[in-house]
């Protein structure tokens, strides 16, 4: 277990759960993800238990691009949801947060495609949905500062990293992301495929081909049917090959009214939280069970 670092800013400071900035200590190249965890109130009180976890992965408007810029990767998604927890519990009863858009986009909104989507990372969350990801779950939110797209190599080894230095059960890792981090979710299931109880790409896509490879993965897929920037026929496409392959638990969210941002409304929708939390990973054990990069292949990171 690595020590929290200082972020550089003070937008994901909180005062009633742990919500703390890392460096990915082994990776399999000679760098790593920065990245925030945080922990379920009851964590530490609780030293038998093993505790679900949910990687987030951020979309390409997230990314950090210069230096103590990490507060752009918590804008939005499972981060947003444990810092409005955070308010909740200190007697906000409609949570939001208020967190700027990085400096390099001039205040514009990087979702905001020919339909003209609304920056909706002030939206307030539902007590009820903050409640269920913040006291249910460890979480895991990578943030991006190197180039465009998620390495699953990398995020391969950070998972090790986190399974080995906290008490995560196994058998309930999940993964969900949006737009760039749809696609990083099932390129990273692809490539550990028996890893992972259940996926939850937002407005993404993924390589149909190799569907069937993740078939027996739980997997709810969301997309905004006014999309303009990645249009729906991505998810269509993921979904449709998974069907054709036998996949048995494939949900598949069409928003009528959204444009690229639904993920706001599939992330404030407690009933999808509720699936995440009701999925265990089936066949438990194997090729992808705990400890994943061979040891041959860890790359320490200064």
């Amino acid at each position: 277990m690595t020590a929290p670092k200082d972020p550089g800013h003070p937008y994901a400071q909180t005062s009633n759960i742990v919500f703390n900035f890392h460096d990915q200590p082994i990776s399999t190249a000679p760098f790593g993800y920065e990245h925030y965890i945080s922990l379920p109130p009851t964590y530490n009180t609780s030293p038998d238990k093993s505790w679900p976890m949910i990687l987030f992965l951020h979309g390409a408007g997230e990314s950090q691009r210069a230096k103590n810029e990490s507060y752009a990767s918590i804008r939005h998604g499972v981060p947003k949801i444990i810092l409005c927890y955070d308010k909740y519990k200190a007697g906000m009863s409609t949570p939001s947060i208020d967190i700027p858009l990085a400096p390099r986009l001039r205040g514009r909104n990087p979702h905001k495609g020919k339909s003209g989507d609304a920056d909706l990372s002030s939206a307030p969350v539902s007590p009820e949905v903050c409640r269920i990801v913040a006291e249910e779950f460890i979480t895991v939110t990578p943030s991006l500062n190197m180039g465009y797209g998620w390495n699953h190599s990398i995020l391969t080894a950070l998972l090790d990293h986190i399974i080995q230095s906290y008490r995560v059960d196994i058998n309930r890792i999940h993964v969900t992301g949006f737009s760039m981090g749809g696609y990083g979710t099932w390129d990273l299931a692809l490539s550990t495929p028996n890893r992972f109880a259940s996926l939850m790409p937002i407005c993404g896509g993924g390589d149909a081909v190799r569907a069937k490879n993740i078939k027996h993965v739980p997997q709810w897929v969301h997309h905004g049917e006014r999309d303009d920037i990645i249009p729906i026929s991505a998810s269509e496409k993921m979904v449709k090959a998974l069907r054709e392959a036998g996949a048995a638990d494939v949900r598949f969210s069409r928003y009528e009214e959204d444009a690229h941002d639904s993920w706001t409304r599939a992330y404030g929708d407690v009933e999808v939280w509720r699936w995440v939390l009701g999925q265990k990973r089936e066949g438990a054990g194997g090729e992808d069970d705990g400890v994943v990069v061979p040891e041959e292949d860890i790359v320490r990171v200064n």
